[in-house]
C-alpha cells in the first residue's frame, strides 16, 4: 500500500518537473483509474475513497514540488546565462 503512494509521489514529481503546461496533472489520472477499477469490482468502499483521497493529495504534493523544482532549475539557467 505505502508503495503505491511513493510511485504516485514519484510520479507527481517527474511530470511536475519535466511535462509541458497542462500535461503536468496528468498523474492526477493514475489513482482515479485505479480506485475507478477497485470501484468497479468491490463497491463503493469507505476505505477505497479514502486512499483515494490520500493518493491524490500525495500525488498534488508530488506535482508541487516537481514545479518548484523546474522553478529553480529555470532560474539557476538564466542566472548562469546573465
Amino acid at each position: 500500500m505505502i508503495v503505491g503512494f511513493i510511485l504516485f509521489f514519484v510520479a507527481g514529481i517527474g511530470f511536475g518537473y519535466a511535462a509541458p503546461g497542462g500535461y503536468k496533472f496528468i498523474p492526477f489520472l493514475f489513482p482515479l483509474a485505479l480506485s475507478l477499477g477497485a470501484f468497479v469490482g468491490d463497491g463503493l468502499q469507505g476505505e477505497i475513497f479514502l486512499r483515494l483521497l490520500i493518493a491524490l493529495v500525495v500525488t498534488g504534493i508530488g506535482i508541487f514540488l516537481g514545479l518548484l523544482l523546474d522553478e529553480r532549475s529555470r532560474q539557476g539557467e538564466t542566472a548562469e546565462a546573465g
